[in-house]
């Protein structure tokens, strides 16, 4: 991919499959691996973005956010910053259980916390919405400050760091957070005008062998 003129792009990937992310399983700050199929998503990535050149490559310090970003700019000489206000949610509690196990475990308890206003909601000794938007904020304000609107920014981090990265990137109100979707091995794009920025792409999937294909 090549981009010309100067207006820079953040680049918003999140991390290949796992094995947790196959099984349903809750991961949160839980550090799992990616496994084979995650690794040929994020080559695809690779292919995907080839060509194009960034200023800076940021990653969640968790081992599937870093293995992604070193994969896809293999071979570029851009170093890969992690930081770790890019991590996922915690989960605590309910980490490494399905959504049916954490439920079944403790159901009156599940139901009163997925009862909750979505910014308050937070499984047993996790955090909630506001906490993860604040520390994502702390990222974009730092990373902002370090680059000119040319650059492009690469990220690669988690579903619910990109959706809180996405509203301070647009501005959008904190609820909003809740609003996207966003998959294992997906390209996302915002890019930078002297009006405000524009989400490019949402939730691209490039093609892999057991995939069947590109979904947006």
């Amino acid at each position: 991919m090549t981009q010309n003129g100067d207006t820079g792009r953040w680049y918003l990937v999140r991390h290949g499959e796992t094995a947790w992310t196959s099984n349903g399983r809750i991961q949160g700050h839980t550090d799992v691996g990616l496994d084979d199929h995650g690794r040929r998503q994020v080559r695809a990535l690779a292919e995907r973005l080839a060509g194009c050149r960034f200023a800076a490559v940021y990653a969640s310090d968790l081992s599937r956010a870093v293995e992604s970003a070193r994969l896809i700019v293999e071979g570029s000489g851009v170093p890969v910053e992690t930081d770790p206000d890019l991590r996922e949610f915690s989960y605590g509690e309910w980490e490494g259980l399905t959504t049916e196990e954490a439920e079944a475990r403790d159901p009156e308890d599940y139901a009163r916390r997925m009862a909750l206003d979505t910014d308050a909601f937070a499984a047993p000794g996790g955090e909630d919405a506001r906490q993860l938007l604040a520390r994502v904020r702390r990222f974009h304000e730092h990373a902002q400050a370090r680059h000119q609107p040319s650059d492009n920014v690469l990220v690669v981090a988690h579903a619910g760091s990109i959706r809180a990265l996405l509203v301070c990137l647009l501005n959008l109100p904190d609820g909003y957070f809740w609003q996207f979707g966003v998959d294992c091995g997906s390209l996302s794009i915002v890019s930078n005008h002297p009006g405000g920025r524009v989400l490019e792409l949402w939730n691209e999937v490039p093609c892999t062998p057991g995939n069947g294909g590109v979904k947006a």
